[in-house]
């Protein structure tokens, strides 16, 4: 039944819609796959930018790029859809679902057991552990101290929670 609804042919019939040719599916098509692409580049991105580190950090270009990359994306997808496709792919990263993502290319991409280089992989990513300290900007990151523990069963909960609420707006 839910299948039916996605892949019927009904207009978008939000406020915001620009294109009001857009199917449901095609909200849901770009969204996703904005996401996918992100924590692509994302991935990648900051493997390049461990090899010049500066105590331990991504290079601050790293940081420039992504934010410009998510700005982009978030234009690209308010022009074609409108705001409630751009809040949902912001919501899906800012929910730790694009973190996520990539784990799941350097699971994809460098499977194997040795590290190449500075690119994690499955045996050697900080997914593994239970040590999450980078998630401050999340919203159980931001209702701790800065810095502190956060447990990856939260992050991942988080997470569905994050993207369930982006597929509604969605809807």
């Amino acid at each position: 039944m839910i299948a039916l609804l996605l892949v019927s042919n009904v207009r978008a019939q939000t406020m915001f819609a620009h294109d009001t040719n857009s199917t449901r599916l095609a909200r849901f098509e770009y969204v996703i796959g904005a996401s996918l692409a992100f924590s692509l580049a994302d991935y990648v991105g900051y493997s390049f930018a461990r090899v010049y580190n500066v105590d331990g950090h991504a290079a601050w270009w790293y940081h420039a790029i992504s934010s410009s990359v998510q700005v982009a994306i978030s234009y690209l997808l308010y022009e074609k859809f409108g705001l409630p496709s751009t809040i949902a792919f912001n919501l899906i990263w800012w929910s730790w679902c694009d973190d996520i993502g990539y784990y799941g290319w350097a699971d994809l991409i460098n499977p194997g057991k040795q590290s190449v280089g500075v690119w994690e992989n499955r045996e050697g990513n900080g997914l593994r552990d239970n040590h999450i300290t980078w998630a401050g900007w999340t919203p159980i990151g931001l209702l701790r101290p800065q810095g502190s523990l956060i447990a990856r069963d939260a992050l991942i909960t988080q997470a569905v929670i994050g993207f369930s609420v982006s597929m509604a707006i969605l809807w």
